[in-house]
């Protein structure tokens, strides 16, 4: 039973027993239990149809009442208007929505569908496949010749000459000072052990032998020639014995603790030091920036570059035999993506980052809240927004229907037990009184 007709048969009820009030009245005039009957049924029976007009007269004109009835019909431009500020302006605000999206964790969810997509790899693949689709779409021409523009123009702010000791202490720090001093010491011995640097000492000794040999005097010579007899001055041993030395040299320079290299540690560090405060330097530096930026090489050498970084981008990549572009960047993505997911304040950065751009998108779009609301009450009919209003609202107005019959029926009871009880036996007397005196 919908409140309706629970209105309805109340309405009914109280009607029925005002009749029968009227009629037990009628045949058994001056009973008090009678006239109380039939003064609270009548009371009841005004209130009641008195909220059935005032509810009736929202929707249509009852009774065929046209002054100030069918309100919703008659305003239905206001009533539209009214709903769509109400949701748009205060269900819906954006104070309200963003703080019921702050209570959303959606980095919890983004990581989630991240991780059973396959994390790591799942961000690597698409990473490659966004770098892939952007690569077969430039032309390395034109992306060099883009590229050469913009280091051409941000280069003039370039100071290089102080990056000397950032460099210098990102070296020590990451040891990369002593790895150059190995693959100096390693490459010096690979290079000294070659037998054409036999022949080059070797050369050098003669060409020694022949500057003193001529710029002595005869009795130099002379015994020059004796020594080389008695084979006491043999250069091919002597070249041997230098190239062995040499590489024994070479071979203590590969330890951290060998006074060579120490000394040659040190030597590179101070040079370095120098360096940083050397005005001639400086000028070297900017000059040698200004001829690298405007030398028609740039452009050829970032090419270059570009195409083979294209061609590796577009290489296809699979589990078994994953690319050289996937193999450098998974590493890091798979670093970085442990280090999210164990950084709290971090979440909580991304998640409020998240709520900002919803809320900013929200925000620009707001208006179409109310549009929509417009739009889809516009399409309907007086009675279907009739309908729609007494849907949401029906029951507590027919409940104001029911209400006002037992009101009436309440303050009917009060009325008459005031009348009979206060005003006939105590104030009509006085009032009587009061009035022959006047006259």
């Amino acid at each position: 039973m919908n409140y309706r007709r629970k209105a309805n048969i109340t309405l009914t009820a109280v009607f029925l027993f005002f009749l029968g009030a009227v009629l037990l009245d009628y045949f058994i005039p001056n009973s008090f239990g009678i006239k109380l009957l039939y003064f609270v049924s009548e009371a009841a029976l005004v209130g009641g149809i008195a909220d059935w007009f005032a509810v009736t007269a929202i929707f249509k004109k009852p009774l065929g009442w046209g002054y100030h009835t069918a309100l919703i019909p008659r305003n239905r431009e206001k009533v539209i208007e009214a709903i769509a500020s109400i949701v748009q302006k205060e269900l819906l605000n954006m104070n309200i929505i963003r703080k019921k999206m702050e209570e959303i964790p959606f980095v919890e969810g983004l990581f989630l569908s991240v991780e059973k997509a396959g994390g790591s790899v799942y961000l690597t693949d698409t990473i490659l496949a966004y770098l892939r689709r952007y690569a077969e779409k430039q032309e390395p021409v034109q992306l060099a010749e883009k590229l050469a523009v913009f280091i051409r123009s941000t280069a003039k702010t370039w100071n290089l000459a102080p990056r000397v000791r950032v460099i210098r202490e990102w070296a020590l720090e990451n040891g990369y000072i002593d790895l150059g001093l190995d693959r100096l010491a390693e490459g010096l011995w690979e290079k000294a052990s070659d037998g054409e640097i036999r022949l080059t000492i070797l050369r050098y000794f003669e060409e020694i032998k022949e500057e003193k040999v001529s710029s002595g005097g005869s009795i130099f010579r002379t015994l020059m020639g004796f020594v080389e007899m008695s084979d006491g001055l043999n250069l091919t041993e002597a070249a041997d014995a230098f190239q062995v030395e040499l590489l024994l040299t070479l071979r203590k320079l590969r330890d951290p603790s060998d006074p060579l290299r120490i000394s040659l540690k040190d030597i590179f560090i101070n040079k370095a030091i120098e360096l940083e405060d050397d005005i001639r330097f400086s000028a070297k530096i900017e000059r040698w920036k200004e001829d690298v930026l405007s030398d028609v090489l740039l452009n050829k050498f970032l090419e270059t570059v570009l195409e083979e970084a294209l061609q590796v981008a577009v290489s296809p990549s699979t589990p078994l035999e994953p690319s050289a572009l996937y193999r450098t960047l998974h590493p890091y993505v798979e670093k970085y993506w442990l280090s999210i997911q164990h950084n709290l304040k971090l979440r909580e950065k991304i998640n409020l980052f998240l709520v900002d751009t919803l809320c900013q998108v929200i925000q620009n779009e707001h208006d179409l809240i109310g549009s929509m609301v417009r739009e889809t009450l516009a399409a309907y009919t007086d009675q279907d927004l009739n309908q729609f209003v007494e849907e949401k609202a029906g029951n507590d107005l027919q409940w104001i229907r029911i209400n006002g019959s037992m009101i009436g029926g309440v303050v009917g009871l009060i009325l008459f037990l005031f009348l009979n009880f206060v005003y006939d036996p105590y104030l009509l007397p006085v009032l009587a009184e009061y009035t022959k005196f006047i006259k």
